[in-house]
């Protein structure tokens, strides 16, 4: 997973991680802090660091595969973006049918 990634799904599944999981990913992805700065912060090893980055990582994973939040809203997102388009065009049939399309899929 890439540092987007993982930020956006700590967005939506964050607050189901241990505090320290979720602290060392925001950390380590958002403010760019290396694995050594954290293991002088957290008193820890470097290993442990990145295990528990790790097992935030896979963590998220498992959420994401198991829930589908994000990808749904990915989803979600350009239906209405295409919709936008289509009524760019004047096509407000397509637009409609991808608007309602988007309404379905949030409302599952």
């Amino acid at each position: 997973m890439d540092r987007f990634e993982i930020s956006t799904l700590r967005v939506y599944y964050g607050a189901l991680l241990t505090d320290r999981q979720n602290e060392l990913l925001r950390l380590h992805y958002d403010e760019d802090i290396s694995l050594g700065e954290l293991a002088e912060m957290f008193s820890v090893s470097r290993q442990a660091v990145l295990d528990g980055i790790k097992r935030g990582e896979s963590a998220l994973k498992a959420f994401e595969d198991k829930l589908g939040l994000a990808r749904r809203d990915g989803r979600a997102a350009q239906l209405l973006s295409d919709a936008e388009r289509a009524l760019g065009r004047g096509d407000a049939a397509e637009c409609a049918r991808l608007v309602g399309a988007a309404k379905s899929l949030l409302e599952e």
